[in-house]
């Protein structure tokens, strides 16, 4: 049977339409990112490519002008990436966000080096094999999207990486049609700078009456720097619009979970209700069942509706504990807290290790590059008398540079890998005390059960069967399970999980235990219709 087409899904003119609609309305520092990210490593690339093309001594400059084509590469990548924040903030219509912190900003800098270095080899493959070439692409463009609200709310590198390939799977079919119609896009601006150059060429002729090397040799406008220069110029007319079709993608397959294109589509239709409001063009009906004698006067249709008081409404009424369910949770530490003496020894552990790095790469570069240095002169001695000399010297400055930067690099990666063992280092669990356990409210949405280890679950559930409610007492009995499994790192205890999450990770983590998996289905299958369903619970 053929699968019926939501209404609600978009068409891709209209994608295209709604992606051009948000640049117009993005403000000048997202563009200011854009170009400043992109314009240095366009011009550098064009430097490089004719650099190496032409130069007789390219070969000595390749190490240096590769690093720097390289950290270029990545400037432009975490450029790309607030870029596509700020399209994203533009759509949902939210105010300037929270600065992130140290490590948040580490994470999501390193995090564009470590995940887009590898589209140079991912992508050609992808390609090769066909099918899996809209996926990956995909997949490389929710990186950048994704990135910085990811780790504004704690994210990890792995999470986001994640995150990105789920959302690559939204309207696969979509996302190729989309891919060709941006190629062909891309195939007319080329077509467009291309043709652009050569009657200007003719035009400069034709005006001025001097002759060009272009002039003089038209073959020239076939070389590798100019396809370069005309390829570079439309990929900066044509990333921008790139971005903003993914980030529609993004937006669009997140809010299947949380709705908020209905908040954003209700936010901007506000206006238009209260004018018709206003005008009287639209009434709001009265209750029905009112009664006659209420002393409360009913409020007139053409009374203009106040949409910011509206939106609070709406607010408050999300927040009650009935939709709790459908907000985002956040499970973030609170900023303002102070660290305690273990998280302050860890920061002065980290400190000296810190300084001791330091230490580690200047006697490196006292003793291990000197030495080099010092075998890469002997080896420049004994060349044969024949070689020229500035190549020689290029060459040996070209490795040293090399050599010495790879090893700062080495060093700064020992260092960052050792603070983060010791950070990722837990404190010793405390011992179970009945005493000093916090105060559990059963009935809130936001209990999770790593809150109290299993045994104290247990006695919850025995005191709320003696009391006689059996309806707590159950979810008492089904965190105690969820805590015992915990416990033995057989699932991993979330606050943004839900029941089918569990079930779908023991099955990934016990595939050998069918016994294990079939009975925490039945519990999860209980437990769902006796506090959701809302069915009686007896003892």
């Amino acid at each position: 049977m053929r699968k019926r087409k939501s209404r609600y899904e978009h068409t891709l003119l209209h994608t295209v339409e709604e992606a051009t609609e948000l640049l117009r309305h993005v403000d000048a520092s997202a563009w200011v990112w854009w170009f400043g990210g992109t314009v240095p490593f366009v011009c550098y690339l064009l430097h490089f490519v004719s650099d190496m093309s032409r130069a007789a001594s390219a070969w000595d400059r390749l190490p240096a002008g590769s690093l720097s084509l390289g950290v270029l590469y990545w400037w432009m990548k975490v450029a790309h990436a607030v870029f596509s924040d700020h399209l994203l903030r533009e759509l949902r219509g939210e105010d300037s966000p929270e600065k992130l912190n140290l490590r948040a900003r580490l994470r999501f800098i390193t995090s564009q080096a470590f995940i887009h270095c590898t589209a140079f080899v991912m992508l050609p493959l992808s390609l090769a094999a066909m099918l899996p070439f809209g996926w990956v692409y995909a997949a490389y463009h929710n990186v950048s999207v994704l990135a910085l609200g990811h780790f504004r709310q704690g994210g990890r590198t792995r999470e986001l990486l994640r995150l990105a390939v789920t959302q690559s799977h939204y309207r696969q079919g979509a996302n190729h049609g989309l891919m060709l119609v941006l190629l062909t896009f891309a195939c007319i601006v080329w077509l467009n700078f291309f043709t652009g150059a050569l009657l200007a060429v003719q035009l400069a002729k034709a005006i001025t009456g001097v002759d060009s090397a272009f002039s003089r040799n038209p073959m020239l406008l076939l070389s590798t720097g100019m396809f370069t220069t005309t390829i570079m110029g439309s990929y900066l007319v044509v990333g921008p619009l790139v971005k903003s079709i993914y980030v529609l993608r993004c937006f669009y397959s997140l809010s299947r979970k949380n709705g908020e294109d209905l908040i954003v589509a209700f936010r901007s239709a506000k206006p238009v209700l209260a004018l018709l409001l206003a005008m009287g063009l639209i009434s709001i009906p009265a209750t029905a069942s009112a009664a006659p004698s209420t002393p409360a006067a009913v409020e007139s249709p053409a009374t203009p509706v106040n949409a910011n008081k509206l939106e609070q409404n709406i607010r408050d009424v999300m927040q009650r504990e009935a939709f709790q369910w459908r907000l985002p949770r956040n499970e973030r530490p609170d900023p303002k807290a102070e660290p305690g003496w273990i998280a302050g020894f860890i920061k002065t552990l980290g400190q000296w290790v810190d300084d001791a790095g330091k230490w580690a790469s200047k006697t490196f570069d006292k003793l291990l590059v000197e030495k080099i240095k010092e075998l890469l002169r002997d080896m420049t001695n004994h060349r044969k008398t024949d070689e020229p000399s500035g190549a020689t010297s290029a060459w040996a400055d070209s490795a040293q540079f090399v050599l010495k930067a790879l090893l700062i690099v080495l060093a700064i990666i020992i260092v960052v890998l050792l603070v983060r063992f010791w950070r990722r280092t837990p404190p010793a669990p405390a011992k179970a005390s009945s005493d000093a356990m916090p105060e559990v409210n059963l009935d809130s949405e936001q209990v999770i059960a790593s809150q109290l280890p299993e045994n104290e679950w247990l006695r919850l559930a025995q005191e709320k069967m003696e009391s006689g409610d059996y309806r707590l007492a159950m979810r008492a009995l089904f965190l105690a399970t969820l805590a015992h499994l915990g416990e033995r790192k057989i699932v991993l205890i979330r606050k943004s999980k839900s029941n089918g999450d569990y079930v779908r990770e023991l099955a990934l983590r016990a595939r050998d235990r069918e016994d294990m998996r079939n009975r925490f289905t039945d519990s999860v299958r209980t437990f769902d219709w006796a506090w959701y369903g809302l069915h009686d619970v007896t003892r």
